[in-house]
């Protein structure tokens, strides 16, 4: 049994057949199989329950919010709100009840779960591979339409990230019209070995490159070896130098030995605990009074996807304004949603009528991720920010996910700081670099050659900065 009972349980639920439970756990008896299969079903009925529960609660929140507006009766709504939490509450129990019994199932003591790893701030320069050596002959090639044996391929590699789908191509291209160099390393049978993931950034004001993967923390090369994955690189830089491009980023979590790269930056990430009560206290009584701020205010938390990204959309577009930044358009966010509609989310609080915070997470694996998350500086008093970030981790914790991803940050910087204090540890992040003849490019906020913009950028109102905002960022990787 791996040490990571959360995890386990997560490969378990996707089975449904004794051969297939057997295949995942050759250990198990014959009696425990038996055991195991109703036990699964149970828990996978009580999840789906979850869900049409938060689906009702959803609803309501939408209800109640129009009712205020109209100036109707709310006390109604309100009763079937606090009614619908009782039951949510119930099958949260009920759900920690059926864990119990799979744990006891596969005779793991209750509360013998090891604490999972905290990831570390230096990555190895090693990776699991799956071939030992690379003594076959391989093919590069670059990815047309059928998507389906890259996605496969990707699924079951360790190390792939949610970027190395193949969707973010269609995404990024109906979003912002990019060109993409998605390449794939293959057998003389056509068994993929290797995968990486490029787009083409080209403008007068920022350069000609290619990035795997702009916009996110994630996406160089993959491969069952490391020969592979530097023959991919080899032809991405080949296939640069023949267009004339300035450079090559490659966003990596592992060091690559003589390669140009930076260091500036880490990841943090979140070890989750299977209920929310353990990770509440862990927290210090500074950070639960601050969560608890804003819940004695006119606050509701509503979580949902499409129908909340007007709202998401209005309090990001400000606080990038307010920021500096130019804005995404929000078509970006729409496809996003469209494209992964079983696991991206967002998530708003509101105060009163209005949004006053908005996340936008995905999930893959066993990882949640917040690539967005803003809220309005007016509201900043109430600490709604801490709210927001609280109830994205019950989600998370909810949903079973092992590990929440904070995002990326300078070392001892404020949002560092911030994201330490929720008990997130970093992890090293190389982006490395095939640079034509060039120096290290510096297309961030902290090039002092960006200062006068960024200045300029905030005094701009809302919708100019909505207006020109897209067609600025999408350049930027």
């Amino acid at each position: 049994m791996p040490n990571d009972i959360k995890q386990t349980l997560k490969h378990l639920l996707q089975v449904t057949d004794p051969d297939s439970l057997k295949q995942l756990m050759p250990e198990c008896t014959a009696q425990q199989v038996a055991e195991l299969i109703p036990l699964l079903q149970q828990h996978r009925n009580l999840d789906e329950q979850v869900k049409q529960r938060q689906d009702v609660s959803r609803a309501l929140s939408r209800q109640i919010g129009e009712a205020k507006k109209q100036g109707s009766a709310i006390d109604p709504l309100l009763t079937e709100m606090r009614s619908n939490s009782e039951a949510l509450k119930k099958l949260s129990e009920d759900i920690q009840v059926s864990e119990s019994q799979i744990q006891a199932c596969l005779n793991i003591e209750p509360g013998s779960t090891p604490t999972a790893k905290q990831p570390s701030t230096k990555s190895s320069t090693a990776r699991h591979y799956r071939d030992a050596q690379c003594d076959q002959p391989l093919r590069i090639s670059r990815l047309e339409e059928d998507i389906s044996q890259w996605n496969r391929y990707v699924e079951n590699h360790p190390a792939a990230t949610l970027y190395h789908l193949a969707q973010w191509r269609d995404v990024i291209r109906q979003s912002f019209g990019h060109e993409a160099v998605y390449l794939y390393a293959h057998d003389e049978h056509g068994r993929v070995k290797g995968v990486l993931p490029l787009i083409r950034l080209k403008s007068r004001l920022f350069g000609d490159f290619l990035v795997s993967v702009p916009y996110f923390n994630y996406g160089g090369a993959i491969g069952d070896h490391p020969e592979i994955e530097n023959a991919l690189i080899e032809e991405a830089n080949r296939h640069a130098a023949h267009l004339g491009l300035s450079h090559i980023e490659y966003r990596d979590d592992i060091a690559k030995p003589n390669t140009p790269e930076r260091t500036d930056k880490v990841n943090m990430i979140l070890s989750l605990p299977g209920d929310e009560d353990t990770l509440w206290q862990s927290f210090s009584p500074k950070l639960r009074s601050q969560i608890k701020r804003p819940q004695r205010e006119d606050t509701r938390v509503v979580l949902g996807g499409q129908e909340l990204l007007d709202d998401f959309y209005r309090v990001f577009a400000r606080n990038m304004r307010d920021l500096g930044t130019p804005v995404y358009g929000k078509a970006f966010f729409a496809n996003i949603l469209r494209t992964f509609v079983d696991t991206a989310r967002i998530l708003i609080v509101y105060l009163g009528n209005k949004p006053v915070a908005g996340a936008f997470l995905i999930g893959y694996k066993e990882r949640l991720e917040i690539p967005w998350a803003s809220t309005v500086r007016s509201a900043n008093h109430l600490s709604v920010n801490m709210l927001m970030y609280w109830e994205v981790l019950r989600f998370a914790i909810r949903q079973h996910y092992t590990y929440f991803d904070f995002g990326r940050s300078s070392l001892d910087s404020g949002t560092y700081k911030f994201k330490k204090q929720w008990g997130a540890q970093p992890k090293q992040l190389y982006w490395h670099y095939w640079l034509n003849n060039r120096e290290m490019p510096s297309l961030n906020p902290s090039n002092p050659k960006y200062k006068l913009m960024i200045n300029v950028w905030k005094r701009m109102p809302i919708w100019l900065t909505k207006a020109i905002g897209p067609m600025i960022v999408k350049n930027l990787p």
